[in-house]
């Protein structure tokens, strides 16, 4: 006799799938067939509604039809871990990276992970930022010693494609239109307003050094190899004063 686990593991599986095998499983009055799929099919609508919000740019680009295509071989594929809805979705840019359909696309999966990091922003623990006054006192040796780290919300991404272009235009880019351009994106939640900003490649290189734990002074020697003459101090002063840092936990 199967366990209780056993049969709920069957039914989910069946419902993710496409399987019809936790059918077995259920008392049948001769309308379960059809009760089951009205509940996998509401299932499958669900978590496609999930994934379109939080990957809006990837929709529009691809179509409502491919987009339901895609969504529905994800859950297939990679059915979700977590008990929290919201949380799905996270594996997606991957998927597509390797997704032969897709392959005309090699840049997709970069505007899926833009895609998803504004949406893992919105809700992003909160966090107090660094005031700028308590560096003013700090010795030029103790700034460079400094670790700052980046708000919860942030995320960089450097990318070989013209992701911030192409989220900002989405509506119009044309699949074989698309060439290579490295972009850089900070995307953060300083405020309540989710920012999604270009990056100078120094700028990526400061801010992704002290994202990864480095000193201030490590962060501003891997901008300075990135561009020589990258105004580092600017760069810094913009961030500290827009609330992109804060302190790091040991």
């Amino acid at each position: 006799m199967s366990s209780l686990a056993d049969i709920q593991a069957r039914f989910a599986a069946g419902v993710l799938s496409g399987s019809e095998s936790p059918l077995a499983d259920l008392a049948d009055d001769g309308r379960q067939r059809a009760r089951f799929e009205v509940y996998r099919n509401n299932t499958h609508a669900s978590i496609l509604e999930v994934l379109a919000d939080a990957f809006p740019t990837v929709q529009t680009l691809l179509g409502e039809r491919l987009f339901t295509r895609l969504g529905t071989a994800f859950i297939r594929n990679a059915p979700s871990r977590s008990n929290h809805l919201l949380d799905y979705g996270a594996d997606l840019a991957g998927f597509i990276a390797v997704s032969e359909p897709l392959a005309d696309r090699p840049w997709l999966a970069d505007v899926a992970r833009l895609d998803w990091a504004r949406n893992a922003a919105y809700a992003a623990a909160d966090a107090v930022p660094v005031d700028p006054a308590v560096l003013q006192g700090l010795t030029p040796e103790a700034l460079m010693e400094l670790r700052l780290a980046l708000l919860p919300s942030a995320a960089v991404i450097a990318s070989d494609w013209p992701v911030h272009a192409i989220w900002m235009n989405a509506a119009a880019v044309a699949t074989d239109g698309v060439q290579p351009r490295r972009e850089q994106v900070l995307v953060a939640r300083p405020g309540m307003q989710v920012e999604t900003l270009p990056l100078h490649v120094a700028e990526h290189a400061l801010l992704a050094t002290l994202d990864a734990g480095g000193s201030l002074g490590e962060a501003a020697l891997a901008a300075q190899e990135a561009d020589p003459s990258f105004d580092l101090m600017t760069s810094f002063a913009g961030h500290l004063s827009g609330g992109l840092f804060t302190a790091r936990v040991p």
